[in-house]
């Protein structure tokens, strides 16, 4: 852990340095302000709106006019790597208990949707989708002898809502082994079941739980 936070230290600091020379000028990367008043008004980029509290930096943002401007992608990798560096290398080091492991406190009902929540350290949102945040997956190693089990319902929510509802479709579904949200976006999109994309079936998920949630007829 301290020798990956040393790494993405001089990580941070080559993207600073690139940073600086590109705008031009030190500034505090970390202001929003003085970041907007950099790219917004000195590099003249467009693609911002000047609020009363200065140009908006979201990442919804940055990431809309990265492909064209360097320094931004810049500063979105340096956004990424500070808070590997702070949240990860930092901060869970700070939770490695005398015996020299990490022990989170899971909790079961605290979440609006009944699901287990993780404090002391969230352990449940370890970075898995960057290759440099995988990194972090390597030190959980389970005690001698010991191994890490996995497990998950299998879509209760949506069980519990076939047999409260009586809904005859739902329950075909279930007892014949048939992907709920696949069947979903099968008859959503007036799609083949065995021709159903990826991005359907995710779309057809937030449908079904949508549902489930109390979305509203807007959303």
């Amino acid at each position: 852990m301290k020798e990956y936070a040393g790494e993405l230290s001089e990580k941070i600091h080559q993207l600073e340095q690139e940073i600086y020379t590109d705008a031009g000028e030190e500034f505090n990367i970390n202001s929003p302000k003085q970041l907007g008043l950099i790219l917004f008004e000195k590099l003249q980029i467009p693609g911002s709106k000047k609020t009363k509290s200065g140009y908006s930096t979201a990442a919804d943002i940055l990431e809309n006019l990265a492909p064209e401007y360097p320094i931004i992608q810049k500063v979105l990798d340096y956004r990424q790597v500070a808070k590997l560096k702070s949240t990860y290398a930092d901060g869970l080091a700070s939770f490695i208990g005398e015996d020299g492991r990490i022990h989170g406190t899971f909790h079961q009902t605290v979440t609006a949707t009944g699901r287990i929540s993780s404090t002391d350290p969230n352990l449940q949102n370890i970075p898995i989708r960057t290759e440099m945040g995988r990194l972090f997956r390597k030190v959980f190693l389970p005690k001698e002898n010991w191994i890490f089990i996995d497990a998950d319902y299998s879509q209760i929510e949506l069980r519990v809502l076939a047999a409260l509802s009586g809904d005859e479709a739902l329950i075909h579904a279930f007892q014949n082994g048939i992907d709920i949200h696949t069947l979903t976006a099968s008859q959503v999109f007036h799609t083949p079941l065995d021709q159903v994309t990826p991005l359907q079936r995710r779309n057809a998920k937030a449908v079904n739980f949508g549902i489930v949630y109390g979305i509203s007829a807007f959303g």
